[in-house]
């Protein structure tokens, strides 16, 4: 009879976990939908999407048919799904983003996998969600809702700062040969990223909706901070001068740090590329083995592996001018960062886990003698996986360009996409260009 119980505890354990990630890792899931958009085909990747939308990891779909919608150019759509997203992250306080924390999962979660914990999202994945709505509202000229994204994205870097900083005085650190190693591992993905919170181009594009709506003020602030995480960046460089020197504010200083600013004539209007390049690399898995009480144990953590080399950057004419886009933000190193932030509170549920199933071991070795020891550690093996989750068609890289340009129309073409530039003296024109696998999305507008 004992045995017989183990049996159906497993079965119905295991079809309770056939729905989700378990047993599928997210980027399997995500591979019929990049295969589609390596295609060009966007409504095929979005109707591969549909069934995760109802599902408790409906926040990861929402913002991945969000970014899939905008590479096909329906701006309604792409608005629709982030606004799903934007509501489920108003479930979730700051706490339980940065730290992947929900007590009303962590009783059946955490002693199962991470897998069946709800996808909150992740601190720079809120942040670009807004970033990406601007666009959308800006596409569609209004600035005004646009810029409503960009207060709600600059508002979101600082608050998730804080939040982790908050969490992280709380956590007791957990040192371990092999995960010292894997945080080693994720500190050289993570590059130069100082942490996950603070994005160089989303403040780059917001501060270039800032000058176009007047506000110059607002447009130095976040220059500023782009620079302290980008210090060599030319562009940025450049940015933090000229509207530095049109203020009025540190104008010799900073000259003489990073050159004379570069103002406008006349007859020239402004132009800002943002270009977009790549997949974000799934996160991959390392196995730690070992045994406790004589009993095979193992635990499975996300981590990353190298990518391989960057996008190339963008170059294109536009009249008598060459330009070539510059790194703003390299988003696999940021979620390498954000990995490694999220760390200790993941030990501390492996923890939890392990506790958990020793004791379940322990139980069916008693109930069940060693038929039932053995069932329970293939159970337990099958289902520590790690949590590979994140949202995937985001961009590997963002690259920009900022610069004055003589007025006129100009057409640009980006392989085979192409549109029409207009620039006017005195007004901004945003050029956005994403590309990744076979498709190439080109969009531009005059503010």
């Amino acid at each position: 009879m004992p045995k017989r119980v183990i049996a159906a505890l497993l079965l119905v354990a295991l079809s309770g976990c056939a729905g989700s990630s378990l047993f599928q890792p997210y980027p399997s899931r995500m591979a019929p939908v990049k295969q589609a958009l390596d295609q060009g085909d966007t409504q095929r990747a979005l109707s591969q999407l549909e069934p995760g939308l109802e599902g408790s990891d409906a926040l990861l779909y929402a913002q991945e048919a969000g970014r899939v919608a905008a590479l096909g150019g329906d701006t309604a759509a792409s608005q629709a799904f982030y606004r799903e997203a934007m509501a489920e992250y108003q479930r979730y306080d700051w706490k339980a983003i940065v730290s992947l924390s929900d007590l009303t999962a962590q009783v059946g979660g955490s002693t199962v996998s991470d897998n069946l914990i709800p996808y909150h999202g992740q601190a720079y994945e809120r942040v670009l969600v807004h970033q990406q709505q601007s666009l959308n509202y800006l596409w569609q000229g209004d600035l005004e809702g646009a810029l409503v994204e960009v207060r709600r994205a600059d508002q979101a870097q600082t608050e998730s700062l804080k939040a982790y900083q908050d969490a992280m005085k709380s956590t007791r650190a957990i040192s371990n040969a092999a995960v010292d190693a894997e945080l080693t591992e994720l500190d050289r993905q993570a590059g130069n990223a100082p942490n996950s919170f603070i994005n160089a181009y989303v403040l780059l594009s917001n501060a270039a909706l800032y000058e176009a709506n007047g506000q110059p003020n607002d447009a130095l602030i976040d220059i500023r901070k782009a620079l302290q995480v980008y210090p060599e960046n030319r562009m940025l460089q450049r940015e933090l001068v000229r509207l530095s020197c049109q203020l009025a504010i540190d104008c010799a200083a900073l000259s003489e740090r990073y050159g004379d600013p570069v103002q406008p004539k006349p007859d020239q209007g402004r132009l800002v590329v943002l270009y977009e390049a790549g997949y974000l690399p799934p996160r991959d898995s390392v196995f730690i083995p070992f045994t406790w009480d004589g009993l095979y144990q193992q635990v499975a953590l996300p981590t990353y592996r190298s990518g391989g080399p960057a996008p190339s950057p963008l170059t294109l004419k536009v009249g008598a001018t060459h330009l070539t886009t510059e790194p703003v933000a390299d988003l696999d190193a940021m979620a390498a960062r954000a990995l490694q932030e999220q760390y200790p509170f993941i030990l501390i549920r492996q923890g939890i886990r392990l506790t958990a199933k020793h004791n379940a071991n322990r139980w069916a070795e008693r109930k069940g003698g060693d038929l039932g020891a053995i069932t329970m550690e293939v159970f337990n093996a099958l289902t520590e996986q790690a949590d590979k989750r994140s949202w995937l068609t985001l961009p590997r890289q963002a690259q920009a360009w900022a610069g004055f340009i003589d007025a006129g129309e100009y057409k640009v073409s980006v392989g085979t996409e192409q549109t029409t530039l207009t620039l006017t003296p005195g007004r901004t024109t945003v050029l956005w260009v994403a590309r990744q696998g076979g498709l190439t999305r080109i969009q531009s507008i005059l503010i």
